[in-house]
């Protein structure tokens, strides 16, 4: 009888191990710029930013597996899966940190639009990072993670801890916020809306550079406004964004919204360079759908969501 309690105990210890994985699946959160304040270009090309980011609980899904070759596989036949993809660009990156331990193909459920300022192939790129380093048994560290992270997009560090943040320097200087004022933020109710048309990054800051310098804000203001919100909390001190006018002159549909939306009492602002917007908090959607319908059409972009 002995014999037999101690076959089953080793059995039941034996099923409560991990045993390695060859696939995972891992979800993408989309993110939102509270704020987002650019001082100006730097002599590398990029830009001197600061901005107060947070994930939400909308995202995409990516699935990975080990395999023989590369392969991008997604859900929107409009997202693009060649080498020029983040995700295969992190997968090349990461080989070359870690040396040739296989191959991996991902498969990724698409929900975040394209062009729309919620970091949608940033998200995609370092959750690759992520998953990768898992299925090969965590052969890189945090540090590492972000360093790769940096070396493929500005935005793609702050989702390896994927916590709200205060983002600096090119967006790869990631200082995620104390506990008690990230509890301020993590559950706050968000609804996302967008035109149906899209924005280019690249194209976003060459307009912020034919403006300058009016169109670049000191640093000490917005850090100024960021110090403000720590101390005081009021969230909605914080809503602002360099591209929110000059994308506007081109996209006239985006700040005229925009006014009417805050004309009648809603906390909304662009992110990142557009063109989804956000409201913050639930208070009448019903109002602001009806708003947006009737100036946008039935084709508006809509989710209701909450930053986590």
């Amino acid at each position: 009888m002995g014999i037999l309690l101690t076959l089953a105990l080793l059995l039941l210890k034996l099923s409560m191990m991990s045993t390695p994985s060859d696939s995972v699946s891992l979800h993408c959160p989309a993110k939102v710029n509270l704020m987002l304040s650019v001082h100006g270009r730097r002599e590398d090309g990029f830009h001197t930013l600061s901005s107060v980011v947070a994930p939400l609980a909308f995202g995409d899904q990516l699935s990975i597996r080990r395999t023989k070759v590369d392969r991008l596989i997604c859900s929107d036949p409009k997202t693009p899966t060649g080498p020029d993809n983040l995700v295969l660009k992190a997968a090349a990156a990461f080989r070359r940190r870690v040396g040739d331990m296989g191959a991996f193909e991902f498969s990724l459920e698409k929900r975040i639009p394209m062009g729309a300022g919620l970091g949608g192939g940033s998200s995609n790129a370092a959750i690759a990072l992520i998953g990768m380093n898992r299925l090969l048994g965590e052969p890189l560290d945090r540090d590492a993670l972000m360093e790769l992270a940096a070396e493929i997009g500005s935005d793609c560090p702050f989702f390896i801890d994927s916590v709200p943040a205060v983002m600096r320097g090119r967006g790869e200087i990631i200082e995620p916020l104390d506990k008690e004022v990230s509890e301020r933020l993590i559950g706050l109710p968000i609804a996302l809306f967008r035109p149906d048309f899209s924005i280019e990054t690249a194209w976003a800051y060459s307009q912020l550079i034919k403006s300058a310098p009016d169109s670049y804000e000191a640093e000490k203001i917005g850090l100024g406004r960021i110090d403000r919100f720590k101390r005081q909390g009021v969230i909605t001190d914080l809503l602002f964004n360099s591209f929110e006018e000059v994308v506007g002159k081109k996209y006239l549909a985006l700040p005229t919204m925009l006014e009417d939306l805050r004309i009648e009492g809603f906390n909304v602002l662009l992110s990142g360079s557009g063109s989804c917007c956000f409201a913050l908090g639930e208070a009448n959607l019903e109002k602001l759908k009806q708003i947006l319908n009737a100036g946008w059409g039935d084709s508006v972009f809509w989710v209701e969501t909450k930053i986590c």
